[in-house]
């Protein structure tokens, strides 16, 4: 694990980043916008949760130092692109967005650690399978043509999720060891999260087809679901296996050329230092 000052320029971005599906680059725009709210709600509790471990711990202390770090890093890139996002015709957007800064806001006041970090543990869960799915076998991404700094954007950031796949899954069971719980926050996180990305995602779309930025909505509604069911197809199985009780997310093997984006991330993005 390893911490990387990441400074993403987005003034050539599009907000169809993948031109040949702009379903697939609005669903993966939907989950940006609320990305900045989720993940600062992750630091705090897994800083919380920290704060609960014993003084022998100091290994996995560092671990989840690094993975605050790492958090913060995507969360300010992503806010960077929401910003254009915003500005690109999606009026009702920020509207959304409040709804779910409301609720982690919610959830850190009302409803407990044990709560909050098996959302945690519950978000964490799907992002290597999410990784090994953009890295490996997103088809989309495939197109040699594809040259916009949101892909890499995206490419990064799930590379690190699944560097850091273990922090919020080894602190839940150091903190709260139990299999059922663990399962409640796998079932309550996904379906808070995936009715906020389809609903966002089909209000994005239903805007390009009011502005003519898309024009055979039906169409597009065809290739929507075959984006979803691609991703389904892949991400539902290995769910299904992450919730054996001796899952353990440091047993995944890393997604094709892992390291490779990270190295490219770094070489393209790194944040300038003053001379």
């Amino acid at each position: 694990m390893k911490v990387r000052d990441i400074d993403i320029d987005f003034s050539t971005a599009e907000v169809f980043w993948t031109p040949k599906s702009p379903e697939f680059a609005q669903f993966w725009n939907a989950t940006s916008s609320y990305l900045p709210y989720l993940e600062p709600f992750l630091n705090r509790v897994v800083r919380e949760g920290m704060g609960q471990l014993s003084d022998g711990d100091a290994q996995f202390r560092e671990d989840c130092r690094i993975f605050i770090a790492q958090e913060g890093q995507h969360y300010r890139n992503h806010e960077k692109f929401n910003t254009m996002l915003r500005a690109s015709g999606y009026p009702e957007l920020d509207d959304r967005e409040a709804v779910m800064k409301a609720n982690y806001e919610g959830y850190l006041k009302d409803r407990g650690l044990k709560f909050c970090l098996g959302y945690a543990e519950g978000f964490e869960t799907l992002g290597p399978i999410l990784a090994c799915y953009f890295l490996e076998s997103a088809r989309e991404l495939q197109d040699p043509e594809l040259d916009d700094p949101t892909a890499d954007l995206w490419r990064w950031h799930l590379a690190e999720e699944y560097e850091h796949r273990h922090v919020c899954n080894h602190l839940f069971h150091r903190l709260f060891p139990g299999y059922w719980y663990r399962l409640f926050g796998i079932f309550y996180s996904g379906r808070h999260m995936f009715a906020y990305m389809i609903r966002t995602t089909l209000y994005l779309l239903g805007e390009d087809y009011r502005a003519g930025r898309i024009r055979n909505p039906w169409r597009s509604r065809l290739r929507l679901l075959g984006v979803g069911g691609r991703m389904l197809a892949y991400v539902l199985p290995r769910l299904i296996q992450s919730m054996h009780p001796s899952y353990d997310p440091l047993d995944i093997p890393p997604p094709e050329r892992s390291m490779e984006v990270l190295a490219k991330a770094e070489e393209l993005w790194a944040r300038k230092r003053p001379q």
